[in-house]
């Protein structure tokens, strides 16, 4: 079950004193979002530390195990109050990993073909051969830099493609690449997709939302496809 922490903006709570939410109990209640039927708990306007404690502590006492929180309470200190009770925030990395080719794509698409050139990097080249099969006949130079596994995706897009995909210091200067992985220096316009995706300035969008924790989840429950879902980068 997935639970939705978000921020009361109107109506008698907003003019309680912030003082009385610390003795009144806080509810949990279905709410829908973007069609998404979730468990929601409202906090207080202004929030506190312990208002967001309060709130993952009722999802908690529901069953949910992961949360998506409206944007204005992602503060930094949200993932270990969710942690300390055994939650999670919805984890946009998937989507992004999804969307990685027409994330690379999007960084290089206004040069010409031959003179695109993208790098794949982490540690396990396996995270990258969805990613490279797409990538290899758009671009002109596809470079690879992982720690393990490197030869034998070089090897399967020649087969397939009967392309050379060369280490990373044999090319070109990539124009952007993609990190699976954390790396020890950035190399081109760098995606980040580990951790905390960084996506280099470049949008996921789908019918007007962006907010990628939201989109992940309406993809993963099927309510949105990746066909669905857009890249769009202005540079």
């Amino acid at each position: 079950m997935v639970g939705y922490l978000y921020r009361l903006q109107s109506g008698r709570e907003r003019r309680l004193p912030g003082w009385i939410w610390n003795w009144l109990p806080l509810r949990a209640e279905p709410v829908t979002v973007h069609g998404l039927h979730l468990l929601g708990v409202g906090l207080p306007p202004g929030g506190s530390i312990r208002g967001l404690d309060r709130g993952a502590k009722v999802l908690q006492k529901k069953g949910c195990a992961r949360v998506l929180a409206a944007p204005e309470l992602r503060c930094i200190g949200l993932t270990d109050i969710l942690r300390a009770r055994g939650l999670s925030l919805v984890d946009p990395l998937p989507l992004c990993r999804a969307k990685a080719p027409e994330l690379a794509l999007a960084l290089v698409e206004k040069l010409p073909l031959r003179r695109r050139c993208v790098a794949l990097r982490g540690e396990n080249a396996g995270d990258a051969w969805a990613a490279a099969a797409a990538l290899c006949p758009q671009v002109g130079n596809l470079l690879l830099d992982f720690e393990r596994g490197e030869e034998g995706l070089a090897r399967r897009l020649r087969e397939v493609y009967g392309a050379a995909a060369l280490h990373l210091d044999q090319g070109p200067k990539p124009q952007a690449s993609v990190e699976f992985s954390p790396r020890d220096k950035e190399v081109g316009k760098t995606l980040r997709l580990w951790g905390k995706p960084g996506l280099a300035g470049v949008e996921i969008t789908a019918g007007g939302v962006d907010d990628l924790p939201l989109l992940a989840l309406l993809w993963e429950t099927g309510r949105l496809s990746l066909e669905n879902i857009t890249v769009q980068w202005d540079e």
